[in-house]
Order: structure tokens, then C-alpha cells, then sequence
């Protein structure tokens, strides 16, 4: 049966186990996603402080992003996984007696570790997934990746959690969080294949991220590509830190915002797995530049307007929200353009792709606290509309060797 089930959704047998534990990791990982920022600043903390822990968060996701897929290639996929889980639970232990004694410091460190856990844990099971599979099916293999991804993490976190906190606080929910992702990891981790998770002992790691970083100034167009992944979730970590805010002042509360969030990645997933078969079959380049940003574009325009001029009107916000959704799915064929673009050098692509996809938390969390204080939320959401176009346009170098003969 579940040789039928992985031949039938296009996904190698062996990684199945692999996409049901992610689910669960990121559920307790985004337990907290749609209320943590509003929930700080109701706590008394001020929004330099909630903006300086994101950016943490993002900052150690960059890092630990980039460093992910070698770190599988020398040590094996499984330790890293596994050593994604122990560090969470670290982070949530560490986050919750902060939280309790109101301790700026570990608050801001486990957040920190918090980012950390994540890609050590998803990333590298990303590059399991891109080392496994054919090149031909892995547009809809990475949009697999995606999907279970955002069903934990932004689709059942967000409704799960802003409905809990009716009933329970904020650290009985970190705890719940802890628990699911420690199953997911186990789920993860106990039942798939030992050949999956095999490295190399000979494998140089300082040299390969060496290598990682200096093929970058080799190929312009790799570049390009980072500067693209940067932008891809700029908005996504952006407005986890100021919609639990900006709607509040808006007419709007956590749970309806929690419910929009959720519908916004519902969204995403299926039209993530609709742009992987697309990018398969009419090139990833293509269906990339032509609805990427100019539809995130439209969607941050829209957004803007409703709160604007359409207070508290929620049919409208997650509509507006949908479109968000749909032009960040049509950025998924890029985390296979990449490959395809270093065909000869996987691993190293995935690192690539790591690099960028971690800088957007840390880049996108500054920019958007430090717009947000400044200039507000309006502001901000016009200059993420003139940045998403700017990424439409670079996707159009972004060619492999065949396209470049």
C-alpha cells in the first residue's frame, strides 16, 4: 500500500516517512506563529525587542540553513535530524523558563536556538530529498517538501494554537508544541530507511562550504538566484512579526488572523504542488518569472487597500491573502532550478538554495521591523510590492547550461 502511495503522488518510498514526521515537526515548531509577537507586546515587551528576536530566529536559520547540507554529506542526515530535534527541545525549555521569569536575554537566545532547530531538521532532510531523487520529478518532490512544511507549520499551527488560547497559556501551548514535534522527529527518524541517511567520512566540510561560497562569485547568475530565494519569504517572515500588530489596529483579531494565516497556506500548498507539475513540464524558469512576483506584487497592493479602506472585513484580508499565497507557491520551481542550473554538484546547490531561503527570515524580519516602526505598515507592504517585482525581473537570468548554448 505504501509502495502504491509514494509511486502514486511521485515520491520516492523511502522518503515517505520523512514527509508525515516534517508535518509534525513544524506543527509544534509554528505553534506560536500567529500570536507570539502580538502576545510579547501585551507582555510589556516593546517592539525593538520583538523585532530583535526574529531576526535572531531568522539570523540562525540563515546560518544553519547554509551549513545543513554538508553537514548531512559528512555526518549522515539522520544525526542532523535528530540534532534539529534535541535543539528544539532545548529552545523550548529554554523559552518557556524565560517567558515565566520575563528574562530578555534567554528569551532572545532560545529564540535563536529555535531558529536553528528548524533547518537542522527540515533542510536536511530537503537535501535527502534532492539527493534521492530523479531530476526529472524533483519540481514535484521539493513541492511535496513545501506542502508538509506548510501544513504543520502555517496551515494547522496557527488555527490549533489561536484556538488554545482561550484556554490555555502560553506555555501550556509551547509544551503541547514540544511534544508533537519530538513525535514527528521519532516518526521521522525511527521508521525510514537506514540507506537514506548514510555520509561520507572522508567528505571535507570546510572545503565544500568554501566551495559554496566561492562559486557564487564564479556565476553571476547564482547570484542572482540567492537574491531571489531572499526575497521569496521576505513577506512571510515579515508578516509574522506585524499582522498579530497591524490587525489588531484594524479591526481584526488573533483568531481570525490565525484562520487567515491557515487559509493562506492551504492555498499555497496546492497551488505549490500545481507550480511543481507546471514547472516540470512547461520549465521551471518560465512558470517562475512570469507569476512569481508580479502576483505577490498584486497580493501586498491588495492587502494594503482592504486594511485600508475595508475595515475588519475578513473575507476580503483573506482573499487578499489567497492571491499572497499563490504568488509565493509560484516561487517553489526555483529550489529545483537551482540543481538544475548546478546539475554537475548537487550538494552544492542545495546549499545555495539553503542560503538564500535562510537570509530571507533574518533580512526579511529586520526590514520588516525596522519599516514597520518607522513608517508603519502601510509603508511597508507598498515597498514589498516594488520588491517582489524586482525579483520577477531577475528570475529571467536565472538559466542552465542547455538554455545558455
Amino acid at each position: 500500500m505504501l509502495t502504491k502511495l509514494s509511486q502514486k503522488i511521485g515520491i520516492k518510498e523511502e522518503l515517505f516517512h520523512g514527509y508525515m514526521g516534517l508535518i509534525l515537526f513544524s506543527l509544534g515548531m509554528g505553534i506560536e506563529i500567529s500570536w507570539f509577537s502580538s502576545f510579547l507586546e501585551g507582555d510589556g515587551f516593546n517592539l525593538k525587542f520583538i523585532s530583535l528576536i526574529f531576526s535572531l530566529y531568522g539570523f540562525a536559520t540563515f546560518i544553519f540553513s547554509y551549513l545543513s547540507s554538508f553537514m548531512v554529506n559528512k555526518f549522515s542526515g539522520g544525526k542532523i535530524m535528530f540534532a534539529g530535534v534535541v535543539v528544539y527541545l532545548l529552545s523550548a525549555s529554554l523559552l518557556i523558563i524565560g517567558i515565566m521569569y520575563r528574562e530578555y536575554n534567554l528569551i532572545a537566545f532560545s529564540y535563536f536556538l529555535r531558529g536553528a532547530s528548524f533547518p537542522l531538521f527540515a533542510n536536511s532532510f530537503l537535501v535527502l530529498i534532492t539527493l534521492k531523487t530523479d531530476l526529472k520529478h524533483l519540481g514535484k518532490a521539493t513541492a511535496y517538501f513545501f506542502l508538509c512544511s506548510n501544513l504543520g507549520m502555517n496551515i494547522i499551527a496557527p488555527v490549533l494554537s489561536s484556538n488554545l488560547l482561550s484556554s490555555l497559556s502560553a506555555i501550556d501551548i509551547f509544551m503541547i508544541g514540544a511534544v508533537i514535534s519530538v513525535f514527528g522527529g521519532i516518526i521521522a527518524l525511527g521508521f525510514s530507511k537506514k540507506d537514506i541517511f548514510i555520509g561520507k567520512k572522508d567528505e571535507k566540510i570546510l572545503a565544500n562550504i568554501a566551495t559554496g561560497i566561492t562559486i557564487l562569485f564564479k556565476n553571476k547568475r547564482l547570484i542572482a538566484a540567492v537574491v531571489v530565494l531572499i526575497i521569496n519569504n521576505m513577506g512571510r517572515f515579515g508578516f509574522i512579526i506585524i499582522m498579530p500588530i497591524f490587525l489588531l489596529q484594524r479591526g481584526f483579531s488573533l483568531e481570525q488572523w490565525g484562520s487567515i494565516w491557515a487559509i493562506t497556506y492551504i492555498v499555497n500548498s496546492l497551488a505549490g504542488i500545481g507550480f511543481g507539475h507546471l514547472g516540470d513540464k512547461y520549465g521551471l524558469r518560465k512558470i517562475a518569472m512570469y507569476f512569481s512576483g508580479t502576483i505577490t506584487a498584486l497580493s501586498c497592493v491588495l492587502i494594503y487597500i482592504f486594511c485600508q479602506y475595508f475595515y475588519g472585513n475578513v473575507f476580503l484580508l483573506g482573499l487578499a491573502f489567497s492571491i499572497f499565497a499563490i504568488g509565493i507557491a509560484a516561487f517553489g520551481p526555483i529550489s529545483a532550478l537551482i540543481p538544475a542550473m548546478l546539475s554537475d554538484n548537487k550538494p552544492i546547490a542545495v546549499s545555495i538554495i539553503n542560503l538564500g531561503s535562510g537570509l530571507s527570515g533574518f533580512v526579511g524580519s529586520l526590514f520588516a521591523g525596522a519599516i514597520f516602526e518607522k513608517f508603519g505598515g502601510n509603508v511597508l507592504l507598498i515597498s514589498l510590492a516594488i520588491i517582489y517585482l524586482f525579483a520577477s525581473l531577475l528570475i529571467s537570468v536565472l538559466k542552465t547550461k542547455e538554455e545558455l548554448v
